[in-house]
């Protein structure tokens, strides 16, 4: 009998169970089998969670994890997500009708991260941070419970105070522990460090640090004595983040020696890790393509030279004619990898709209290009989710497109490896029927999808005002870039988009998960029952692969509105019929309906509404 196997035989099969509901349902079997399982706190479950998702860091409360993991999982695989807007009460210093008119609108910088300071998942402390013009705005959530802080200075309407740049540090790297700790960086070169109160309602300006002229782009590393790099002009600056001076001066100042021949300035800086720089430099002459420099951070200082210099575009498989230059880059974290050394690997983001995996130890060229063949628009944002997948932002049509950095059948985990044998004969049988052009959801040819951030904005809208449930007059869709992103860690569900005036809040959650209402299954601190927080419907479709460009139907699919769920008053268009929505389409999210020449087909249909016309 199995409840007579020695505890260390148990613990070796369950570490060869390929899902989670496996371990739960090996757990139902007796009683023994269950205290095994559910002993130091259901710690088993840890093998579990280090196979299935190996390059996502998560706190060891293994059982929660691997919960909120799997079904973040689904939710990816189905394109599922819930979209809203993130935005604070109104300041009390801004009267309700006399705000002023921009111009030009402002480009929000967003930081994020979170923390598990309780013994549950739910207990965790999300932090969110990001430039609203010359307002900070600061977020944050525990226990669902939601506060709000912002630093104004005056006149931070004015183009000249515009936040360009905001990095929050995280409690291993500031000793402030009731508050948090912000750089941030201005239009007017100002660059200083900010400390807020426990409730946000105290901000502190403690540091100002000397910067160079024509500064054009700053980081900070994440060890726990952070330094922070600046670049301008024809030189790199450290300094220390945290000092006793109030005019904090630099500890190494470095004049990059340059071998270019035509004017250029640095466009955008990371640390790949505590010893490694990596700097994107941009040429405004010529035709020549800019490289991106690696340098090396000793104890003596920065190196003048850089270790590296990437990428040569001659063996680019997509090249493009032209002045091109790299418009950010990203670390991969090291987690999970059989790499000795942090910083290897690193995205970048590409004027020509390609996406390039480096790896220093190949230095001359990128390991991968990623390439979207619909949408060319050049990359200014990326966001790794650990080495599953990345996210990118186009600087045209509010398009955010999805990567998966994996080879094909090189996933450990599928949700539907834990779905019973019924529900899996029943998907068999649905690859014949399936409307053309989709994609059955355990098919290897799996294409990735681009979403578009379009929300209906109004024109001449006040700064700071969250967007309209109702299109004005002058109202359209949004068609402007995805100016930046953030996760507040690789295990969230939840990633923010700042998009012109406004960050948009994408969360990671099928619909079926958030109409049973199931406990564990939607985290109740990501808010989606209030009724009070507009849904936005958003629309999707997926990209060619490489060499099928002509075969590879590009389909638009639109969200359905979301509901509570099940309501029959609820709004069905007449010229629809019953039927629309009888059947889920295979491997699509069940708010997602297709587009086609009906033109009444999807417009303003409720999903709720539509699931209980179908039962």
């Amino acid at each position: 009998m199995l409840q007579d196997l020695p505890v260390e035989v148990i613990q070796q099969i369950i570490g060869h169970l390929s899902t989670a509901s496996s371990i739960v349902n090996l757990s139902l079997t007796n009683r023994k089998i269950h205290a095994i399982i559910s002993a130091d706190d259901y710690a088993c479950f840890r093998t579990f969670v280090q196979k299935a998702f190996p390059s996502i860091k998560t706190p060891p409360i293994w059982r929660d994890s691997a919960r909120a993991l799997t079904t973040r999982s689904r939710a990816w695989d189905r394109r599922a997500f819930i979209a809203r807007e993130c935005h604070p009460p109104p300041d009390k210093a801004d009267p309700p009708h006399h705000s002023p008119h921009p111009t030009v609108g402002y480009h929000p910088v967003i930081d994020s991260y979170e923390i598990w300071p309780g013994s549950t998942w739910f207990s965790r402390k999300e932090v969110l941070a990001w430039g609203a013009a010359g307002r900070l705005r600061v977020r944050i959530l525990q226990n669902g419970v939601a506060t709000w802080g912002s630093f104004q200075v005056p006149d931070d309407h004015r183009q000249e105070l515009d936040i360009l740049d905001v990095k929050l540090l995280q409690p291993h790297q500031h000793d402030s522990k009731a508050g948090e700790s912000i750089v941030l960086r201005r239009a007017n070169e100002e660059l200083i460090k900010v400390e807020t109160g426990p409730r946000l309602d105290v901000f502190t300006k403690k540091s100002r640090y000397i910067i160079p002229q024509d500064m054009t782009c700053i980081d900070i590393s994440r060890n726990a004595n952070p330094m922070l790099a600046a670049c301008g002009g024809d030189s790199i600056h450290l300094y220390p983040v945290h000092s006793l001076e109030r005019n904090v001066r630099p500890m190494d100042r470095v004049i990059v020696q340059s071998s270019y021949s035509v004017r250029n300035r640095k466009r955008c800086v990371t640390f790949l890790s505590d010893t490694t720089l990596a700097v994107g430099v941009q040429f405004l002459q010529g035709r020549n393509r800019a490289p991106i420099n690696v340098y090396d951070i000793s104890p003596t200082g920065l190196s003048a030279t850089p270790l590296q210099e990437s990428i040569s575009f001659a063996d680019s498989r997509h090249p493009v004619i032209g002045r091109h230059s790299a418009n950010v880059i990203v670390s991969l974290d090291n987690w999970g990898t059989s790499t000795r050394r942090s910083g290897q690997l690193f995205l970048s983001g590409w004027t020509d709209g390609i996406v390039r995996l480096h790896d220093t130890r190949v230095p001359t060229t990128a390991v991968t290009e990623y390439v979207d063949f619909v949408d060319d628009g050049q990359i200014l944002s990326l966001l790794p989710i650990g080495h599953e997948r990345f996210l990118a932002g186009s600087h045209q049509n509010g398009c955010l497109k999805i990567f998966d950095l994996r080879m094909a059948g090189a996933r450990p985990y599928s949700y539907l490896d834990a779905r019973s044998a019924d529900a899996r004969r029943s998907s068999r049988s649905t690859r014949t029927t399936s409307r053309p052009g989709s994609t059955t959801p355990n098919s290897q040819n799996r294409r990735d999808i681009n979403i578009f951030i379009t929300p209906t904005v109004n024109y001449g809208e006040r700064l700071w005002q969250p967007l309209a449930r109702r299109p004005a007059r002058r109202s359209n869709r949004y068609r402007g870039s995805v100016y930046s992103l953030s996760s507040p860690s690789p295990s969230s569900p939840t990633v923010y988009a700042g998009i012109e005036n406004h960050v948009l809040r994408l969360d990671f959650v099928s619909t079926d998960d958030y109409r049973t209402g199931t406990p564990g299954l939607v985290d109740p601190s990501l808010g989606l029952y209030d009724q009070t927080n507009h849904v936005l419907n958003l629309s999707c479709y997926e990209r060619p692969r490489e060499g099928h460009e002509s075969t590879d139907a590009v389909l638009l699919r639109k969200q359905l509105n979301l509901t509570s769920g099940g309501r029959k008053d609820s709004a069905i268009d007449p010229h629809v019929g019953t039927s629309l929505r009888a059947e889920v389409e295979p491997g699509w999210d069940e708010r997602w309906s297709l587009e086609t020449f009906e033109r009444n087909r999807g417009r303003n249909l409720d999903w709720g509404a539509t699931r209980a016309v179908a039962g």
